[in-house]
């Protein structure tokens, strides 16, 4: 059972990613940034809670989550109706039509890098600064690799930030490539296990 709502992640998350280096590149402006994060992680995080892997670290009170995308029987998007709001709609409210446009190319060499299907992909792991260098997300991170382990899977992520290289390093994970996103946007990190 997931024991977090969605208000308590995504304050979590823009916490933890407000001085991101992918987040400093998608919202420069430092007073609107934390309310910029919230609301499009806060959309990840109503998604992830709907119908995802959510891990919850709490002490008592929930600290951390790490949402991860497994695969499933049927990969298969749902053809349902679109719900509002989408992440391009969200990022183009945002940053404007324009950028939300060339962030969105930049972004999408993420996936010509990533490791091939199937496997967990850890999207994001986030502990509250105030409950940081604790070993709360190696914990976190622990969870879903020993899971990906017992299914046969590599997890793999990117990152964008230099200081979590090594973190995800000391749990097993190496860098599979590096580059920078193009228009200027932060080096990143592409890391797996070995299924």
């Amino acid at each position: 059972m997931i024991d977090i709502d969605v208000v308590r992640a995504r304050t979590i998350l823009a916490r933890a990613f407000t001085d991101d280096p992918l987040m400093v590149w998608f919202f420069p402006d430092e007073r609107s940034r934390p309310h910029a994060v919230a609301a499009l992680f806060g959309l990840f995080a109503e998604r992830y809670l709907a119908g995802g892997r959510v891990d919850v670290l709490s002490r008592p009170d929930p600290v951390g989550v790490a949402m991860w995308r497994w695969p499933t029987a049927d990969e298969s998007e749902d053809a349902g109706p679109e719900e509002l709001p989408t992440i391009g709609g969200i990022m183009t409210a945002l940053m404007g039509v324009e950028r939300a446009m060339e962030i969105g190319g930049a972004m999408s060499m993420l996936e010509e890098h990533r490791i091939p299907e199937p496997h967990a992909y850890l999207h994001l792991l986030a502990v509250d600064p105030a409950a940081a260098r604790r070993g709360g997300g190696g914990e976190l991170l622990e969870r879903g690799l020993a899971d990906a382990r017992r299914d046969g899977l590599a997890a793999c992520l990117e990152t964008m930030n230099p200081a979590n290289v090594p973190f995800y390093e000391a749990h097993g994970m190496t860098v599979r490539h590096e580059a920078a996103l193009p228009l200027g946007g932060p080096t990143t990190w592409w890391m797996a296990t070995d299924a």
